[in-house]
């Protein structure tokens, strides 16, 4: 019998009636948060197309359109846009003009002046190497009569995988969930994603966060896909266990950091270093604020002996994590 018709019938013990009404009140304020940030959104997308910016949204917002289809089944703590780094000024104008105000982040953030809706801007996917490529490959579709851009589903895959893996660096069931909805309601072309993690140096994150979705949902993933993905050296086998220990659902502050670096294209982990450790104007204005605008030199000579500091303790943790840990 089902719940409905339990109801209907009176037949809902008092224990579940109880869990019910908790899930119902959830949803509602799932609901109604993302409503407002959704409008709020519109107005920003309404922009955008008419000063003829492209974007594409990334993560929660693209999901809840494009796979959730009702605004009260997933949550949403901002919005991630994938932009043109040359567009960045005329968002910013844009953004301002709307009353966005800029918030302390790595990446260009804004928040509007009701606090409800923050807008994480970035321009690059870390692990490719033309961006151009994602472009290309993006899917449009229509959100309240505006044309949207998100990831072509492909691209999507490995982009939640690799982001939850190796960005994030902690595994929730809410990203299970994701990739679940992903590969029942879209038509995924393994091929092309297996492909894609060997040449994007993904290939065992992609294990990791895959064989995550596997054990919490029971989403059909073809055994193939895993088996190829399983790592077959050395190197890939002590990487594997290293995520294992490392990335579960108990998160290790920074150490996304680590992995990020890790899982840079070889070419551009020597840049990345650099950029770390001697950023552009931009990222000191993004992350620092009133700091660096009050004393901008002493700032950024004292990043570099942050960042050692912060290494030294990431080391501390990740020495407990592989002494305490069970494999997963």
């Amino acid at each position: 019998m089902t719940i409905s018709s339990r109801l209907g019938s009176g037949d809902l013990g008092e224990m579940e009636a109880m869990e019910l009404e908790q899930m119902l009140a959830a949803y509602s304020r799932v609901s109604s948060a993302n409503k407002a940030k959704f409008a709020r959104l519109k107005v920003v997308l309404q922009q955008f197309h008419t000063k003829g910016i492209d974007c594409l949204l990334l993560k929660g917002a693209d999901l809840i359109l494009r796979l959730y289809g009702v605004l009260g089944l997933r949550g949403m703590v901002d919005v991630d846009l994938l932009v043109h780094e040359e567009d960045l000024p005329a968002i910013d104008g844009l953004l301002r003009s709307l009353g966005y105000r800029t918030q302390i982040d790595g990446n260009p953030a804004y928040q509007d002046p009701e606090s409800i809706l923050t807008l994480d801007l970035i321009t690059e996917v870390w692990y490719v190497d033309d961006q151009e490529v994602i472009w290309q490959r993006a899917d449009q579709r229509d959100f309240e009569g505006i044309p949207v851009k998100g990831m072509g589903v492909n691209d999507l895959l490995v982009y939640l995988t690799a982001y939850n893996v190796a960005h994030r660096a902690y595994l929730l069931p809410s990203f299970a969930r994701d990739i679940a909805f992903l590969v029942e309601k879209e038509h995924l072309d393994w091929a092309f994603i297996l492909e894609e993690a060997c040449r994007r140096h993904l290939k065992i994150p992609l294990h990791h966060g895959l064989s995550y979705v596997i054990r919490h949902t029971s989403t059909s993933i073809p055994l193939h896909v895993l088996e190829e993905l399983a790592p077959t050296n050395r190197t890939e086998r002590f990487c594997s266990f290293l995520l294992n220990k490392l990335v579960t659902e108990q998160p290790i502050a920074e150490l996304g950091h680590l992995l990020l670096f890790l899982t840079q294209p070889a070419r551009r982990k020597g840049r990345w270093l650099k950029n770390s450790l001697f950023p552009s104007k931009a990222f000191m204005t993004n992350r620092y604020g009133e700091e660096w605008a009050r004393a901008p030199l002493a700032t950024r000579l004292g990043r570099p002996f942050s960042l050692a500091s912060q290494s030294l303790r990431l080391s501390s943790r990740l020495a407990v994590a592989l002494l305490t840990r069970r494999n997963q």
